[in-house]
């Protein structure tokens, strides 16, 4: 009993190792999944600042057409006013032309305000845009490790299988029996060492007398608690 109870510990080391590769494979496309999302949301954000500099731009545009506009009526009034014959006329042009000049500073400062915004939201669509180029880049070369880790890691679990199978053939089929239970039921853990009287599966201690018992691996013993086989090495 001491060999199968030793084989079937060395069979629970390359059972976590197992469960450690399947659980990295389970998690790769979430990974995955989470930088997609990632990249997504740069470019979301990227866009919508392209879009506002371009409303910006937009309403730039308006501005100065509407100040060229104005600049014309400027002109053509203070050419008309060469021509009024009366005073009353004369001061009725007078402020004409100055409504329009004030129209005109106004929309001129519109225009300021307009490229100042356009102009703070440019360099941070730049800077955006050169963050998403970058973590493309990386995202890329982070997918490609991922692919690799993935085959490899289907190599790898495959042949720890193998060497579990190998180890689990040599146990009788009791104890083998046992062993596939825990597994199933305690996620992966179905052997754990004892130290100090206290079970390393639930972390509970075990009746003295059945401690000292389980010290000698000469028969199965399992923890009152957590049922776990318990297997007893002082080189861990």
């Amino acid at each position: 009993m001491e060999i199968e109870l030793n084989t079937i510990y060395e069979a629970q080391k390359i059972e976590m190792k197992i469960i450690e590769g399947e659980t990295k494979l389970l998690q790769a496309p979430k990974k995955i999944q989470e930088m997609d999302a990632e990249l997504n949301e740069t470019k979301q954000k990227v866009e919508k600042q392209k879009e506002i500099i371009e409303e910006l731009e937009k309403e730039r545009n308006k501005k100065e057409k509407e100040l060229e506009t104005d600049k014309d009526k400027i002109k053509k009034l203070e050419a008309k006013l060469h021509e009024v014959k009366t005073n009353k006329e004369y001061q009725a042009s007078l402020k004409e032309i100055e409504a329009a000049k004030s129209t005109n500073d106004r929309t001129e400062e519109d225009v300021l305000v307009l490229m100042d915004k356009a102009e703070d939201i440019r360099k941070d669509y730049n800077a955006s845009l050169l963050h998403l180029k970058k973590r493309e880049k990386e995202i890329e070369i982070e997918k490609n490790h991922i692919e690799k880790e993935i085959q490899s890691m289907d190599k790898i679990i495959t042949e720890l299988k193998t060497a579990r199978n190998k180890l689990l053939s040599v146990v009788n089929n009791h104890l083998k029996s046992i062993y596939m239970v825990l597994v199933e039921k305690r996620s992966g853990l179905a052997v754990v060492n004892v130290k100090g009287g206290v079970c390393l599966g639930c972390f509970m201690n075990i009746p003295p007398q059945l401690y000292i018992e389980v010290t000698k691996n000469k028969e199965l013993i399992q923890c009152p608690s957590c049922n776990r086989i318990l297997y007893f090495t002082d080189t861990e």
